[in-house]
C-alpha cells in the first residue's frame, strides 16, 4: 500500500449523515469503509447504518465495545496501543458510552475524519481528540 500522502484525496468530500457516495457525500464511518476499499482492496462488511439495528429498549445500558467491536460480528477488528496507518480511533464525544464517531490514523500524528456538517479533512490527533478516544483497532487483515 503506497502511504506517500495517499489521504489527501479523501479530504473534501462532503458530509451526509449515512451517505456512501464521495460526490453526494459520506458520514465518518462510510467514508473510512470507503477508504479501506480504495487503498486496500478490504471490503468493511457493514455500513454506519447498520449500527443502528443494535438500538432497542436497552440501548444506555450499551458500551462502545458492545456497540462496535462485537458488532462486527466476526471479530473484524483488533485493539491496538501503537497507531499505524490505517489504524481506526474510536470516539465518544458527548455524554455517551455509545462510540459515535470514528477517525482513520494516517501516520504522523495525523487523522483523517468527517465532522458533521463539514466535509472531511486532516486533523492533528492532539489532546482534544485523544481525551474523547476509547478505543483504537487494526482491521484484522492488516499487518501489526
Amino acid at each position: 500500500i503506497a502511504m506517500n500522502q495517499w489521504f489527501n484525496k479523501y479530504t473534501d468530500i462532503p458530509y451526509k449523515l449515512f451517505g456512501t457516495d464521495p460526490t453526494t457525500g459520506m458520514d465518518c464511518f462510510n467514508l473510512l469503509c470507503y477508504v479501506f476499499k480504495q487503498e486496500a482492496g478490504i471490503l468493511i462488511p457493514y455500513t454506519s447504518s447498520d449500527f443502528l439495528k443494535m438500538v432497542d429498549d436497552l440501548w444506555f445500558t450499551k458500551t462502545h465495545e458492545q456497540h462496535f467491536l462485537n458488532g462486527s460480528k466476526n471479530g473484524d477488528w483488533v485493539e491496538v496501543s501503537t497507531l499505524q496507518p490505517y489504524d481506526l480511533i474510536l470516539m465518544c464525544l458527548g455524554a455517551t458510552n455509545v462510540v459515535n464517531h470514528v477517525a482513520m490514523y494516517v501516520g504522523n500524528n495525523k487523522i483523517l475524519q468527517m465532522i458533521e456538517n463539514r466535509d472531511s479533512a486532516i486533523y492533528d490527533y492532539h489532546k482534544y481528540f485523544k481525551q474523547y478516544t476509547i478505543k483504537k483497532v487494526r482491521w484484522k487483515s492488516l499487518k501489526s
